[in-house]
């Protein structure tokens, strides 16, 4: 059994990886044009790794380009693998595949079907996994071929469990490999009863309240942080991207500081902010305009 693969990010490019070194037999991979890294979250090319393979690639920017289509019908597979494609693959593609498409998403599905899923691991704190399924015309729902949990550590941050996941993934591929080359694929029908969903975070959903708990504002920082656009707050009319954070170490009482007021700044640490329950260090931020951030904050200013 032979498969193509399409895709963008990280774990397309592991997925790739991981098929290639099984000896899994790939008719080609469909990956988004390098022009388009700037507009994808993690993104990751794969020419280069397809071209390396001497693997037919083909580069598009619209999955409902002509190319596309084109491109698959010259060398139908028997399975098309659709790994990190933010893109909604039409019925007529994934037609073109003998057996079908395989979808991938990174949480104990069905729990957590959805948009978002990283960062509602992280906010939520719920289980991840990295998951292979069959593409059905619901999200996230059809028979899955194979799940393997992923740990969650405290400290994690987007761009630590995705890592963690794409290591995952890419074990599981190696594992499930004999039986793909054999054409003896496992599929377990999820059970629909038990199924969560996750709504679309844009980057607003960024913004940080400090009213909230130290915990809760934490958890934001790590979950929109690299490869998302970040968390945010204002210093009067700049905005701060905050891009690492972590909870005081010594409680603060809230009764003491308004929730947002600046109640140190350091050149080692950053600044510390009061926030509903505490209080929180912003260790690492970008300001906008290119200012440091020891610049422009000083201690009893106010976030937000």
């Amino acid at each position: 059994m032979n498969v193509a693969l399409m895709g963008s990010v990280s774990s397309s490019w592991h997925s790739l990886d991981a098929l290639i070194r099984s000896g899994v037999e790939v008719t080609g991979v469909l990956g988004v044009d390098e022009s388009q890294a700037e507009r994808i979250s993690d993104y990751r090319s794969l020419r280069e790794l397809a071209n390396k393979a001497g693997i037919p690639f083909h580069a598009f920017v619209k999955v409902s380009e002509p190319g596309v289509e084109e491109f698959l019908r010259d060398r139908p597979p028997d399975l098309l693998w659709v790994i990190g494609l933010s893109q909604l693959v039409p019925e007529r593609l994934i037609s073109i595949a003998r057996q079908g498409g395989v979808g991938f998403h990174p949480t104990m599905l069905p729990e957590g079907r959805g948009r978002a899923p990283v960062a509602w691991t992280i906010l939520l704190g719920a289980r991840a996994a990295a998951n292979l399924f069959f593409l059905t015309d619901k999200p996230d729902s059809g028979d899955i071929i194979i799940q393997r949990e992923t740990p969650v550590l405290p400290d994690d941050y987007s761009e630590d469990l995705i890592r963690r996941t794409n290591l995952v993934l890419a074990e599981a591929i190696v594992e499930l490999a004999p039986r793909l080359q054999a054409g003896d694929i496992p599929r377990t029908p999820q059970d629909d009863s038990k199924a969560t969903y996750y709504q679309k975070r844009t980057p607003a959903d960024g913004l940080m309240d400090w009213t909230k708990t130290s915990d809760e504002i934490y958890r934001l920082i790590r979950a929109a942080g690299r490869p998302y656009p970040g968390a945010f707050t204002y210093h009067q009319t700049l905005k701060l991207t905050v891009w690492r954070g972590r909870p005081a170490h010594r409680p603060i009482s809230a009764r003491n500081f308004e929730p947002g007021r600046v109640i140190r700044v350091t050149d080692n640490d950053g600044a510390l902010v009061a926030a509903g329950d505490g209080a929180l260090w912003i260790t690492e931020a970008a300001v906008e305009g290119g200012s440091a951030m020891r610049e422009i904050i000083s201690e009893d200013d106010i976030l937000g």
